[in-house]
């Protein structure tokens, strides 16, 4: 018997972005229980594990997507961030 398929790995993306609407992105995220991280003119949001596989949001006009990394938060916000996860 094949070994079951893995679940996906709920994906970090990387914006770039004012940091007033990066902030209103954060508590928006954050209500609906994904991780979210900034620092100045970046943040990191992480979709919650149930969320994995959903599409990926719309973005706002004024937001770069960077990029999207699907090795966990933590190793997300050290990268791009470079400091450890943090809150709003």
């Amino acid at each position: 018997m094949p070994p079951a398929p893995s679940e996906p790995r709920p994906p970090s993306y990387l914006l770039v972005g004012p940091p007033d609407l990066l902030h209103d992105l954060t508590l928006d995220f954050a209500d609906v229980g994904w991780l979210v991280a900034t620092a100045r003119w970046q943040a990191v949001v992480t979709a919650a594990p149930q969320d994995a596989s959903a599409p990926e949001p719309e973005w706002p006009t004024e937001v770069t997507l960077a990029g999207v990394r699907r090795d966990g938060h933590a190793a997300a916000v050290a990268e791009f961030l470079g400091g450890p996860a943090g809150g709003p």
